[in-house]
């Protein structure tokens, strides 16, 4: 991808206060892209966003919930503000909390929903409504997982919600095509993030065809290709970056 490829683009990245959604956050603003981080915890995202203009990147942080239904017309309104608009989403605040269907409480199972399935879906309709206002397409770029493709025992929930963005992502596609805004799912394997510390890489790398874990960067790197001229014939399209762990 040459440099500064999203020069004059503006986007807004969820959970972008470490990990993957850093990394995504590096990578756009890398090739000229106006990035707002959003996070809850205001002081890492505050810090990431600060790092990332030190490195001659513009970036913004705006404290969020995304699982908060009655934020998400602030939350735009303050991007639209700092950027001048938002050309591109990238859905990728998650949690993992592992646990057998049968032995997890409601609370539990409602409250990995709202992050990883509800609020994928708040932010794709009101960034969508963003990108009609600045009125020259965009890119949503909703973050899935290969457990949205492949099931794993103790993940029933999380299993759920992936798959339900991978189908979120195809239907958006359909609707919004005509406007030219493209919707696509990213699906990361094992990538080495705080949330995967809880996998041995001695045991699960060879698992791996690759033979080792991914990195948030090379998720970043996708995420960048989405959302740039590059990739502006792909909508509705699932982009695997597992090392070819889902396919043995």
């Amino acid at each position: 991808m040459a440099s500064k490829a999203l020069q004059g683009k503006a986007a807004i990245v969820t959970g972008a206060s470490r990990g993957i959604g850093r990394a995504c956050a590096e990578a756009l603003a890398r090739a000229g892209c106006a990035v707002t981080l959003t996070g809850r915890d205001e002081a890492v995202g505050k810090a990431a966003a600060n790092d990332i203009r030190a490195e001659g990147g513009e970036a913004h942080f705006i404290q969020q919930d995304v699982a908060d239904a009655a934020a998400w017309p602030d939350v735009l309104a303050q991007a639209e503000r700092l950027m001048g608009g938002v050309d591109t989403y990238v859905a990728n605040a998650g949690i993992s909390s592992p646990k057998n269907a049968v032995d997890m409480s409601l609370q539990e199972y409602r409250t990995l929903m709202d992050i990883n399935l509800s609020g994928v879906f708040y932010g794709l309709k009101h960034c969508v409504a963003a990108m009609r206002r600045r009125g020259r397409g965009g890119s949503a770029i909703l973050m899935s997982s290969i457990m949205g493709k492949i099931a794993a025992a103790g993940y029933t929930h999380y299993c759920a919600a992936k798959y339900g963005v991978l189908l979120m992502a195809k239907a958006a596609a359909l609707e919004l095509g005509p406007e030219k805004i493209r919707v696509n799912s990213i699906h990361p394997g094992l990538i080495s993030t705080d949330m995967t510390a809880v996998f041995p890489k001695e045991a699960m790398a060879p698992l791996i065809p690759m033979g080792r874990f991914g990195e948030p960067h090379e998720i970043g790197d996708a995420v960048v290709f989405l959302a740039s001229d590059r990739s502006h014939f792909m909508t509705g399209a699932e982009i695997v970056v597992d090392g070819a762990m889902s396919i043995r």
